[in-house]
């Protein structure tokens, strides 16, 4: 096999273990959220409503 097939080879491999293991770590993640009844939803909407969608605090640093 000559350089440029093998790097190829390494790549295509390395696109894949990546892509398996993001289907597998969401899989996890998955089976990790809990779950929520609709009156619970409901509830939880009812409280929290919708969120005004500007910043509470902004700080700035500079570095």
């Amino acid at each position: 096999m000559t350089t440029a097939v093998k790097k190829e080879l390494k790549k295509l491999a390395r696109e894949t273990f990546r892509e398996v293991l993001q289907e597998e770590l969401m899989k996890q993640r998955g089976l990790s959220v809990l779950a929520v009844s609709d009156k619970e939803q409901k509830e939880i909407n009812k409280l929290y409503k919708k969120p005004s969608g500007r910043a509470v605090r902004t700080i700035r640093v500079r570095i």
